[in-house]
């Protein structure tokens, strides 16, 4: 989705999406009436937040490689 990028981009940006998600999903169970869904929260959040960083960084089924175009001439 976000393209090809180097190593280093895709581990930042997939620490990132796991710990907004994680973190948001704790925020939304402990908002709850029972704090004790924290934990499941988080966990769900995890599971989520891998999905998202999964689809974020790997490359889509259309490449952008470079092609050779044939050209026709006309006589």
């Amino acid at each position: 989705m976000l393209g090809p990028l180097p190593k280093l981009y895709r581990i930042v940006v997939s620490v990132a999406a796991l710990l907004v998600f994680v973190v948001g999903g704790a925020w939304a169970a402990f908002i709850l009436p029972y704090p004790v869904l924290v934990s499941a929260g988080a966990s769900v959040g995890l599971g989520i937040g891998a999905v998202c960083a999964y689809l974020l960084v790997h490359p889509s089924g259309a490449s952008a490689q470079p092609h050779e175009v044939r050209r026709r001439r006309l006589h």
